[in-house]
């Protein structure tokens, strides 16, 4: 049996836990509550008794095109930027393991941006992509109106995706080199004596045993562009042009806080939640099967 521990002043230990749990449910389980119990009902927006409509608004939601389009643009922005991240980090941790000079330097700085947060990258990636004064001015000079990313909907999409990613690397860095560092060491020198060279190690013996980590670090990642977008694209593109970048973390905070329709915006709260929990559910019952596999995650 595994130990447990004991504490000979449970009431000790909960005062100390206390402050953490006021925390909690003062600003994470009580607005769920409450999105969830609007979410059946008609709110007004200044206040007044709430109408119970059942599903309604859940079909009204899913019916509207906004919405729709919301989710698209969610999908594209997920997928690519999480992509992208994964692909940056694991060729970054790979060039670690090549034990290369000045690589434990390069480690520690390319943790460094994930103390940044998401509102200042925004506004850093906003000065960098400035038509005018930006790095890429230089392209309006030759061909005015070559790069636009506030009037094009595919170059803002586009800058949106590579400033989120640049958000998501440090992570994912750190959790792949630590996954390359539980490869045995063994395993590749066997492969270097038979001939194979860094790619074929790569192929055939470090991306199938970290696959686990993988799939966690996608998940993970998947979740957070999900929850915590809402900095980035109100600091960088504000959802436009057009609602292009309206990503549905966005959204959210459009349809409540300015639209005022706060039956809708929480319905849509609810959805991603339950998106949020469907994707956590799956990563489990992937990696236990991994587990039952003999692949240890």
């Amino acid at each position: 049996m595994k130990p447990r521990a004991h504490f000979p002043q449970p009431r000790l230990a909960l005062l100390f836990a206390l402050p953490q749990l006021l925390a909690l449910g003062l600003f994470f389980y009580w607005p769920a509550v409450q999105a969830i119990w609007w979410s059946f009902h008609l709110v007004p927006p200044f206040g007044g008794n709430e109408i119970f409509v059942g599903l309604s608004n859940y079909w009204r939601v899913l019916k509207d095109p906004g919405v729709l389009a919301s989710l698209g643009s969610t999908l594209v922005f997920s997928l690519s930027s999480v992509v992208l991240s994964i692909l940056i980090a694991l060729v970054l941790a790979l060039c670690l393991e090549l034990k290369l000079r000045g690589n434990a330097m390069f480690r520690n700085l390319l943790i460094w941006p994930y103390a940044v947060s998401g509102a200042t990258i925004g506004i850093v990636f906003h000065v960098l992509a400035n038509p005018v004064m930006g790095i890429f001015a230089w392209l309006n000079a030759i061909a005015p109106g070559t790069w636009a990313p506030y009037s094009s909907p595919v170059q803002s999409m586009l800058l949106l995706i590579v400033a989120y990613a640049w958000c998501l690397v440090p992570f994912n860095f750190v959790m792949l080199v630590a996954s390359l560092k539980s490869v045995p060491d063994d395993y590749l020198a066997a492969a270097a004596l038979d001939g194979a060279g860094p790619l074929r190690r790569m192929l055939d013996i470090q991306l199938p045993l970290i696959a686990p980590y993988l799939l966690f670090v996608f998940v993970i990642d998947l979740l957070e562009s999900l929850s915590n977008s809402f900095g980035l694209v109100d600091t960088l593109t504000q959802g436009g042009p057009g609602d292009t970048t309206n990503v549905l973390a966005y959204k959210i905070y459009t349809d409540g806080f300015m639209g005022l329709d706060l039956a809708g915006s929480s319905t849509l709260s609810v959805l991603m939640l339950l998106a949020v929990v469907a994707l956590s559910v799956a990563q489990f019952k992937l990696l236990s099967r991994f587990q039952r596999r003999g692949v240890k995650a």
